[in-house]
């Protein structure tokens, strides 16, 4: 189990350094602009998604740009081959993450702490919590499949 704790931080830590400054840029950003709690909370999502993917998907063409099974792969394949890839591996837990869970956390830790930065990364934790349940769960079956 150590090993499979230590490879899921290796996979996801990065992407979690990236997503958590993106979403404290982007909800703090909405708070600058006079947004309600609730734009803010939905601004703090939407730049995390940014910041996950964005990172996620620039690791993975290098990946699949670096595997050698197509030496010369162009851009545009390796992306949507990248892409598939992480629709498989992420896809269900974000529809309901991003809509939903994610945004509802964000709201109600920022509403019951009274302290935005605070209340958004609080959230931002008990939304990943649901989230990888179902993220590994797709990413091992994923590697059993192959």
């Amino acid at each position: 189990m150590k090993a499979k704790l230590i490879e899921w931080l290796a996979r996801y830590l990065p992407l979690e350094i990236a997503a958590t400054a993106c979403s404290l840029a982007g909800g703090l950003g909405a708070a600058a602009f006079g947004m309600n709690a609730a734009v803010v909370a939905y601004a703090a999502t939407w730049a995390e998604n940014a910041g996950f993917y964005g990172y996620a998907l620039t690791r993975e063409v290098r990946r699949v740009m670096n595997a050698g099974l197509f030496p010369a792969m162009p851009l545009g394949p390796a992306i949507l081959s990248s892409s598939r890839s992480l629709v498989g591996e992420f896809g269900a837990a974000e529809v309901l993450d991003s809509f939903v869970v994610r945004p509802a956390c964000m709201y109600l830790f920022s509403q019951l702490t009274g302290n935005l930065a605070v209340g958004l990364v609080l959230g931002k934790i008990a939304a990943d919590i649901a989230f990888y349940g179902l993220a590994v769960a797709a990413y091992e079956w994923r590697k059993f499949r192959r």
